[in-house]
């Protein structure tokens, strides 16, 4: 999954947990850890084209619940890209991309029920220049606390961009996000996954997330030389979550990607095609480590 994805289910989280003690709360949102993550995409076929890509990324960050930074790499292996519907036949169209960002979280408990929470990310996202690459995402929501195990999300997530803007509604439910035992659950959009621990240490999950993301390519790119690449696609995952100890994680996932599509524009901004990619298999590691306890 992505970063902007995995935001959106720990700001979630973070709200269900809002009934802890104040102190309990802030030592655990002050916490920082250190993440490391890698993904691979299976070989996909480009729409009306033979051309296909594989695509892997990975991605460092260090963070607490309030702060963050983070850098993230994807590569491309291209075939048979003579008959992609984009590019020149012969050079490569992408070879790598890169992500900068600095996320912030603003929480503010209200009161024993409600809970609200903006947060807001700084990023760039290029091929090799870093002129014109800059967005920003911001995703706010108010919830409510019916009881324990019960919650409720309304709010909206913004990703800006000069060459795009796209605003989407986030309306959640939200089932037993802050224990350890049992079934836990986040229903809604952008964002669903159902969760079951198998133990306390161990959670087994399933869900599937919407995504969105603009790239300023490069000023010689073959597709469009200091255009454009919007990315949107659907991601299903499936996996499992294990806690070493209170300064561990390792998670595993098993991937599906549904209904992607890659829409290109030129320097000025304007769209100059869109293409689909087929659906992919793919997966997921990814290795935290957190600094001090959290008991």
């Amino acid at each position: 999954m992505k970063n902007q994805q995995k935001k959106i289910v720990l700001v979630l989280i973070l709200a269900s947990a809002c009934s802890a003690s104040e102190k309990s709360l802030l030592e655990k949102m002050i916490q920082p850890r250190v993440s490391y993550e890698s993904s691979f995409l299976d070989d996909a076929k480009v729409s009306h084209s033979d051309g296909s890509v594989q695509v892997s990324k990975n991605n460092l960050s260090i963070n607490n619940e309030l702060i963050g930074l983070s850098y993230t790499n994807w590569k491309f292996n291209w075939n048979k890209i003579e008959t992609l519907p984009f590019g020149n036949g012969s050079d490569v169209p992408i070879d790598q991309l890169h992500t900068l960002a600095l996320n912030v979280n603003l929480p503010k408990k209200i009161d024993d029920k409600w809970f609200l929470l903006t947060s807001l990310s700084l990023k760039s996202t290029f091929e090799k220049e870093l002129k014109d690459s800059y967005g920003a995402n911001v995703f706010s929501f108010a919830s409510y606390r019916l009881d324990e195990d019960h919650s409720f999300q309304m709010g909206a997530l913004v990703n800006y961009h000069p060459t795009s803007t796209l605003a989407l509604p986030v309306i959640s439910y939200s089932y037993r996000t802050k224990f350890q035992d049992g079934w836990q659950l986040v229903l809604g959009f952008p964002r669903t996954y159902v969760g079951y621990h198998l133990n306390e240490q161990t959670l087994a999950r399933f869900g599937m997330i919407y995504s969105q993301s603009l790239v300023r390519l490069s000023d010689t790119s073959p597709i469009a030389a200091s255009g454009y690449v919007e990315a949107k696609d659907y991601m299903s995952n499936v996996g499992i979550t294990y806690e070493l100890n209170h300064n561990i994680k390792l998670s595993g996932d098993l991937l599906y990607t549904i209904n992607r599509e890659l829409v290109m524009y030129n320097s000025h901004a304007n769209e100059t095609q869109s293409n689909t990619i087929q659906n992919a298999l793919g997966a997921n590691v990814k290795l935290v480590y957190s600094f001090g306890s959290m008991k």
